[in-house]
């Protein structure tokens, strides 16, 4: 019918009517492009779809000059009908171009449609890679637009793969034209190559191709493999990634002697670093000798201090470890913690002679904790002589002594203690401590007591408000006149406000 209708025959509309009268023009249509797809013949399929793309002949098996287009039986029954799929047209057109490409004697792989089908695109592609065929592959992954990863960047590994076997090219040449035909192609890891690369014996080039890939987790377990550890250990600090650290610090440590281990640590700041914060937690001992390494006095000094209440539980033990800490520190020219490590070791062998002598719980306790359980088991001698001994100052002693006599509401001897010389912390300190006892009787013993200057807060401690407007009002203290003048709340304080208001009056007028 089609030929009769090139031939301007009016045959060709009497039989195109008798088949849309049946009803069967679609069917008649698809069977055309099913025909195509069996046909092993360019002419033969060519005759069922008419080729549209314009081109050259010969070189049939390259892919840019193979089938495409409309037809003469299908696409000529198609344009009388008014709605039909184009799907299965351009699939065809698409299927019968790759199948042409492959069954060129060039390439030599007859594949019928059916077996195409049963196949997939993908076995085919795998063929062509099997037979070094990358062009060809690639030709056809870009015509139907498969994805990178399982097209074009799969491919490319391949071939990549296969390139590093080359053993007669130069491990640079290799490397420079892998990287000039992959450059950053999504899909192509460099590492898989790289291990190819090793897998092969050329272990200079999968360092060289490791250059290349992005992921410093996939360059540094390959390095670990090839032995290349402390290149590894580069990489894995300048992928900032501390657990890719650890894991190459773990390596090394059993791979290298120690010495050399410690030598390579030295080296790399960053990595000495994390592996002693690691050894903090896990390994203490390893710890100190690389503090012992390095001699780094102080870090070791401190080392003692930690291991001396951590591990020691016997106070002898505990005491020669602080001498060695000391003994440290002094090598670290570091007079002050030397000096307080000294006291440390006093102060424990005080307190175990307290222990034997007065019972009780000493050992642990700061010096400060320990005058003032001194203090508040009555024995009030000793723990001045402590405080002479570790040379606390008199202010401290005092507030040590006043809160602990307050805490055991010893009134009496609270009193003793106050009068037994000038306080040098002041009296308020006392109005202070028994009001927060709630002992206003006390408080008013030393209210009286009190300098001038805070003589006015004191009062209003107590509660005394009028006598603290007379002393504000003797001092003419604008700054005391209000903060008694905020105290004076309810009937009572009328007058003591009204009174603090002539003050002000009086000397504004003066």
């Amino acid at each position: 019918m089609t030929w009769l209708w090139l031939k301007e025959s009016q045959k060709a509309d009497e039989y195109l009517r008798e088949i849309q009268e049946l009803g069967q023009l679609t069917q008649a249509v698809q069977q055309c492009i099913e025909a195509a797809g069996h046909e092993h013949q360019p002419d033969m399929q060519k005759s069922l779809l008419r080729v549209g793309l314009e081109g050259r002949a010969g070189q049939g098996w390259e892919l840019s000059l193979l089938l495409s287009g409309s037809s003469q039986a299908a696409s000529f029954g198609k344009c009388f009908l008014d709605r039909f799929p184009p799907d299965s047209f351009v699939c065809m057109c698409q299927d019968l171009r790759v199948l042409n490409a492959v069954r060129d004697y060039h390439i030599g792989i007859p594949l019928t449609y059916s077996q195409y089908k049963q196949l997939t695109i993908q076995v085919l592609l795998d063929r062509l890679v099997l037979r070094r065929l990358y062009p060809l592959a690639i030709q056809i992954c870009e015509y139907l637009r498969l994805p990178e990863v399982q097209g074009v960047s799969r491919i490319l590994a391949h071939w990549a793969c296969y390139k590093v076997q080359q053993k007669d090219v130069s491990d640079e040449d290799v490397a420079r034209a892998i990287n000039q035909k992959l450059g950053d192609t999504p899909g192509v890891s460099y590492s898989d190559i790289a291990a190819r690369a090793y897998g092969c014996g050329r272990t200079e080039l999968a360092i060289k191709l490791l250059e290349y890939e992005p992921r410093s987790g996939e360059q540094v377990p390959l390095l670990l493999k090839m032995k290349r550890s402390k290149l590894a250990l580069s990489k894995a600090i300048e992928s900032g990634d501390t657990d890719l650290v650890f894991t190459v610090l773990l390596h090394l440590k059993n791979e290298l002697n120690r010495g050399d281990f410690f030598m390579t640590l030295r080296n790399q700041p960053m990595a000495l670093s994390l592996y002693r914060q690691f050894c903090k937690h896990q390994e203490l001992e390893t710890l100190k000798d690389l503090y012992n390494q390095d001699d780094n006095h102080q870090e070791l000094g401190s080392f003692h201090i930690r291991a001396s209440y951590a591990t020691e539980e016997r106070i002898e033990g505990r005491v020669a470890a602080l001498q060695t800490a000391a003994d440290a520190f002094y090598k670290a020219k570091n007079e002050f913690a030397a000096k307080a490590t000294e006291d440390q070791m006093r102060l424990l062998r005080l307190q175990r002679r307290l222990e034997d002598e007065l019972g009780g719980q000493f050992l642990d306790l700061s010096l400060h904790d320990t005058v003032t359980t001194l203090i508040l088991g009555g024995h009030n001698k000793r723990a001045e002589q402590l405080a002479r001994d570790f040379r606390i100052p008199d202010k401290r002693l005092w507030w040590l002594k006043l809160t602990a006599l307050a805490d055991l509401e010893d009134w009496e001897e609270l009193e003793k203690f106050s009068k037994s010389k000038k306080s040098p912390i002041g009296y308020l300190p006392f109005v202070e401590i028994c009001m927060k006892q709630h002992n206003k009787y006390e408080a008013k013993k030393y209210a009286s007591r009190v300098g001038p200057e805070q003589k006015v807060k004191a009062l209003l401690l107590v509660g005394d408000v009028a006598q603290a407007a007379d002393v504000a009002i003797e001092h003419r203290n604008e700054a005391e006149l209000s903060l008694v003048l905020s105290h004076c709340t309810g009937a009572t304080d009328g007058a003591t406000a009204d009174k603090i208001q002539r003050a002000r009056a009086q000397a504004q007028k003066k």
